[in-house]
């Protein structure tokens, strides 16, 4: 007994606490992210402890799932007490490697703090690197990371002030796992949508970038000539105050009389049962990094429509496993959502998981994180 307890004392001293930290706590792409590096990364080499700046789901999808906890939000006068907490929790914690999970303001001081304490930054980029709010950061990220890691290789070709000594590139993944349990007839249940529909299917966070409202034009140009028992699902929500893109989507529904043929979901977790009873799965995003969601329809083997704007390219093969198009191209997307109907949907889904897994397992992206972890300890 005395043996094992011994060697589990060193099996924790040589573990290396990871501070994973993530300004949002919506259950977004990247939240998301953050937590399944958590999931999976090899616990007898790392302790991932978890940070947000704010309460919300994933907080406690986080907590349910075991792991430590802190919410840190900004406060003070210069936010001098806020750079504080993360100086004092680095301590508390013997934290070896701080782990940014995307760039925005709020990284700022958790940077600072690490390079007051020495320690390494690894700094992921997950959204426009070239956003003015983005381009403003871009001293803290050259200075105080160790490496910065785009989630696709146009992020990283956009960012053109980034030192490129430090830049690589490491794709999001998915568990190829993901629906394994899952089941058509009962996916309606659970969803409560009738079952004598199939759905085009669009899952996003409620916002101008999203192109919603395109989409819903896209499809008043063609709900008429496709089969009357697909509709179009909207799975998502609106998370601003004033609701103002919601109530401009409902407009542009009873606009174009669309009543019946068009269903705002709101917000989901219920992800691979929305997959299951969805015919094909479409984004139409102006900008993405690489999008989580349409790594979810790829695992579900959904033929996909996708913009072809930042990395949803390297998700999508035109005439692979579905088409790319301009984003707001309200005709070519009309156009391409006849076509694909038309198409042999089996074989596009099939190729959809086909290049899941040869790009995309999170078992692999994994292993590349940890790598890049050890690298820099």
């Amino acid at each position: 007994m005395a043996i094992l307890q011994k060697s589990m004392k060193e099996d924790l001293k040589m573990c290396k606490n990871i501070l994973i930290i993530s300004h949002g706590a919506a259950l977004g792409g990247s939240p998301i992210s953050a937590l399944n590096i958590g999931r999976f990364i090899n616990k007898k080499e790392f302790n991932p402890i978890f940070v947000f700046g704010e309460d919300g789901p994933i907080v406690d999808v986080v907590k349910k799932e075991g792991f430590e906890v802190y919410i840190v939000k900004k406060r003070g006068f210069l936010s001098f007490p806020f750079l504080y907490d993360f100086i004092q929790l680095i301590k508390k914690k013997n934290i070896d490697l701080i782990h940014l999970n995307t760039l925005t303001s709020y990284y700022k001081y958790p940077a600072i703090a690490a390079k007051i304490l020495s320690k390494k930054i690894v700094w992921f980029v997950r959204e426009n690197p070239e956003e003015k709010r983005c381009v403003k950061l871009s001293k803290y990220i050259n200075n105080y990371s160790h490496k910065i890691v785009t989630v696709s290789y146009d992020t990283a070709e956009h960012m053109y002030y980034a030192d490129k000594n430090k830049l690589i590139t490491i794709h999001n993944g998915i568990n190829l796992d993901f629906n394994n349990d899952v089941n058509k007839q009962e996916s309606y249940n659970i969803l409560q949508l009738e079952s004598d529909f199939e759905y085009i299917t669009t899952i996003a966070s409620l916002e101008p970038r999203k192109g919603i409202l395109e989409l819903i034009d896209s499809f008043s140009l063609i709900h008429t000539i496709i089969d009357s028992n697909i509709k179009l699902l909207i799975v998502g929500k609106d998370r601003t105050s004033n609701q103002m893109y919601l109530k401009e989507i409902e407009k542009r529904i009873v606009e174009n009389n669309l009543q019946e043929k068009v269903i705002i979901y709101g917000e989901s977790n219920k992800i691979k049962e929305i997959m299951s009873i969805s015919k094909i799965f479409t984004l139409n995003a102006y900008w993405e990094g690489l999008s989580r969601v349409l790594l979810e329809a790829m695992v579900c083997n959904k033929p996909i429509l996708a913009s072809f704007n930042g990395g949803n390219k390297e998700q999508v093969i035109n005439g692979f496993n579905g088409y790319t198009f301009e984003a707001g191209d309200v005709k070519e997307l009309s156009e391409l959502i006849v076509k694909i109907l038309n198409s042999d949907l089996k074989l596009f889904g099939d190729n959809s998981r086909k290049l899941l897994c040869e790009k995309f397992d999170i078992k692999q992206t994994t292993i590349k994180i940890e790598n890049l972890y050890k690298s820099l300890l």
